[in-house]
């Protein structure tokens, strides 16, 4: 059985649906808003890892001494 409502508790029924609907929506938005800015510091994040990372394998590969040659000697012979 359906309950008859008067035109202003209709009103005020309908207003505090919507009401309950703004919060909720509200809420999600704030939601998304934090995952965003969440996703925005990983990523960069990782983007600095990786350039630090490229920087030390150039220092490394900058620093060696790629002027003097490496001698090798053939291996000794054993007299028999």
């Amino acid at each position: 059985m359906a309950r008859e409502y008067t035109k202003e508790a209709q009103q005020e029924l309908m207003e505090k649906s919507l009401r309950n609907v703004r919060g909720l929506v509200d809420k999600i938005e704030a939601e998304e808003a934090a995952r965003k800015r969440t996703q925005k510091w990983v990523i960069g994040a990782i983007v600095g890892v990786t350039l630090l990372l490229l920087v030390a394998i150039a220092a490394m590969i900058a620093g060696k001494n790629n002027g003097r040659p490496i001698v090798v000697s053939p291996p000794a012979q054993s007299t028999k």
